[in-house]
């Protein structure tokens, strides 16, 4: 037999009840030769749902349940309820639609824009009053937290039947690592999910939340599993940019964004993310790792040797590698001569200073000494950093060296070997 959660209690009901026990006291009373006010001071005597009351006030519940059975004992709604009469329709209208439009702002913040419009009058409402009618409509910050209120977004559970047709990306915090010497290094895990198979097509940990790492993990799932057509993520820092925009538009996958507060559209990721806590991360305190690469090794180790081999609640009998095998039979592959290390390049502009140099993050990069003065584009592999490449415009000029200052205090400044060795 199954078991259901109790319904939760009903405050109106339960008052009713205890109104009914001391009216059914009264009755008895009555029925024994008492008096209906005897009986009644009696009934008075005792509290009734927790409260004591007055023998008029039990006496008129007495005569309501005559005249109208149970139901007369119920507090009835005010007749005024639903009527708002701080806030026109309009206004509340304009409230849930700006709520709608903007649903990470706080309420004074919807209230200070609604004054500004004209919508609201100083004064005339209170903060009580908007927050009421925003839970009226679902749009209170509970609910919207919930997944209520907003229509955007997948509103049912969804399933999409081919694999790569859709990828999860997300982001969680890693375990810190301690080394020899005893300093700590933060970890963080970039993974990118099958919603079909619920197959990890790559996840990898990084020592920071950047760009850089989510479109190395990236571009290492679609080496590895093929092409999405859309890529689903959410709104950090690291998945709003442009130049995530642009990979995923040369490589014709279509980039989403869950709205605020849908955090529940990724549930699948979501759900992953809590296996991996519970289930790779608790191992690691017996026998712990001391450096990024090794977390990794860890890691790749675990998903292709049980989490990829384990069947899945919701896929069945099937695990992920089985469900990803058995229906990944047309899967959108990369060409063989796709030039996609390039596509993922990073691209910054520098201007080249005096000495034919330029500053990348906390390296100094040296180019061909007739560049001085001029603003230059350099695109380049964030992670690696192995190939820095130097434009003009749409016009590759060549690739830019470390700055060496030592070699350079060896070398004759009046030849002109320098520049040939550049490039």
């Amino acid at each position: 037999m199954k078991n259901f959660p109790s319904a939760a209690e009903d405050p109106r009901a339960s008052r009713a009840l205890g109104r009914f026990a001391a009216v059914q006291m009264v009755v008895q009373g009555v029925q024994n030769g008492l008096s209906m006010v005897h009986a009644a001071e009696q009934a008075a005597q005792q509290p009734w749902d927790g409260r004591y009351f007055s023998a008029q006030t039990i006496e008129d519940w007495y005569y309501a349940y005559r005249k109208g059975q149970f139901a007369a004992l119920q507090d009835q709604p005010r007749a005024d309820r639903g009527k708002h009469k701080t806030l026109d329709p309009a206004a509340v209208e304009a409230l849930l639609k700006l709520r709608r439009d903007h649903p990470q702002l706080t309420v004074k913040a919807l209230i200070g824009e609604l004054v500004r419009q004209g919508v609201l009058q100083p004064g005339s409402f209170s903060d009580s009053t908007v927050q009421r009618r925003l839970a009226e409509a679902g749009l209170d910050r509970q609910s919207l937290r919930a997944g209520a209120g907003l229509v955007a977004g997948p509103t049912k559970a969804f399933e999409v039947p081919l694999p790569n047709l859709l990828w999860m990306a997300d982001c969680m915090y890693g375990p810190t690592l301690k080394s020899g010497d005893e300093t700590t290094q933060r970890t963080y895990l970039f993974a990118l999910l099958d919603d079909c198979s619920r197959l990890c097509v790559h996840g990898q940990f990084y020592g920071h939340e950047r760009l850089e790492y989510f479109l190395d993990t990236l571009r290492r799932a679609l080496q590895t599993r093929g092409l999405p057509d859309k890529l689903y993520t959410d709104n950090g820092a690291a998945f709003r940019s442009q130049h995530l925009g642009i990979v995923c538009a040369n490589l014709g996958i279509r980039l989403l964004h869950a709205k605020p507060y849908h955090a529940w559209s990724k549930g699948k990721i979501e759900r992953f993310f809590s296996t991996v806590q519970t289930q790779f991360l608790p191992p690691l305190v017996f026998t712990p790792v001391h450096s990024v690469e090794e977390l990794n090794q860890r890691f790749w180790q675990w998903l292709e040797t049980d989490y990829h081999q384990r069947t899945h609640t919701a896929l069945g009998a099937e695990s992920p590698a089985q469900r990803f095998a058995r229906l990944g039979t047309s899967l959108r592959l990369l060409a063989a001569n796709a030039p996609l290390d390039r596509l993922f390049f990073m691209r910054v502009n520098r201007r080249v200073r005096k000495d034919a140099t330029f500053s990348l993050g906390a390296d100094l990069w040296e180019v061909a000494t007739h560049l001085r003065g001029q603003l230059i584009t350099v695109r380049f592999d964030p992670v690696s950093c192995a190939r820095m490449e130097v434009w003009l415009g749409e016009r590759f000029i060549g690739l830019a060296v470390r700055c060496d200052k030592h070699r350079n205090a060896k070398i004759h400044i009046v030849t002109n070997d320098y520049d040939r060795e550049i490039y």
